[in-house]
């Protein structure tokens, strides 16, 4: 973890040109999305990715070889409406809806369990004034980022005693930026971004996240690949950046040098 650098530095510049590779060469551009693409706001639905930043997307995605996804804890319904960005892959609640989307009969029993789990945690996060509940259907969300840090630790002791409840319907935790979710066991974003790889296929992959929940998907990277964190955290990326605006520069630059040279209109 110490040896994560700034992706700004002429070192670690170097090598994400050379993980980007020729653009006769596959590239997976994957990113999360609160925090990485659209600034953390107070609350989901205030969120948004900027209209340059969709632009900037909208480019990579039309590149030759280049796929671009977005790998969240968000629902899917949330990803279309804040990313409506044709050819971009959307793989949403850590792939629950998406590549690995269980079947129905599971999905039934998933949502049933998902809201015994809100109705149990509903009495306890409503003694928190500024903490709320975000139902996501297979999924259950506690958003915490407006308490202080001594509430806040109150509360996260007390979630413990719902998720040794949890495990026995087959759920786990998964840490966003001040959220905690309850996620079905085997679901993380480093398995979401696999599935994403066996998809594609890629010579190469660059992912930028900003919380504990995307540390997994740095874990599953290949050594070569590029992995960044946005923002501070102790972290097992290989790189890191300040936010999103960091974010936003590098995809300009990838888009720009990836666009350069006739090889680029090579399909």
């Amino acid at each position: 973890m110490s040896l994560t650098r700034s992706l700004s530095s002429p070192a670690a510049r170097t090598a994400a040109t050379e993980a980007a590779g020729d653009p006769g060469h596959r590239l997976l551009l994957a990113f999360d999305l609160d925090g990485t693409l659209a600034p953390i706001a107070s609350r989901p639905e205030s969120a948004r990715v900027s209209k340059a930043t969709l632009a900037l997307l909208a480019r990579a995605a039309e590149l030759p070889r280049v796929r671009v996804a977005i790998v969240s804890a968000r629902p899917l319904r949330d990803l279309k409406r804040l990313v409506p960005t044709a050819r971009v892959a959307r793989i949403a609640q850590y792939g629950l809806e998406g590549l690995l989307a269980p079947s129905v009969p599971m999905r039934r029993r998933l949502r049933r369990a998902a809201r015994v789990i809100g109705v149990r945690l509903r009495p306890l996060v409503a003694l928190y004034r500024g903490a709320f509940i975000e139902p996501k259907g297979l999924s259950v969300a506690v958003h915490h980022r407006a308490l202080s840090a001594r509430r806040r630790a109150s509360l996260l002791r007390r979630l413990l005693l719902v998720e040794r409840e949890a495990l026995a319907d087959g759920f786990g935790s998964q840490l966003g930026d001040r959220v905690h979710d309850f996620v079905p066991l085997g679901y993380d974003k480093g398995r979401a971004l696999d599935a994403l790889r066996a998809r594609f296929r890629p010579d190469a992959t660059i992912f930028f996240g900003d919380s504990a929940g995307d540390e997994p998907a740095f874990a599953a990277l290949a050594p070569a690949d590029i992995s960044v964190r946005v923002g501070p955290g102790p972290t097992a990326a290989r790189f890191r950046v300040r936010g999103t605006r960091d974010v936003a520069r590098f995809v300009r630059a990838l888009v720009a040098g990836r666009t350069q040279g006739p090889s680029s209109r090579r399909r």
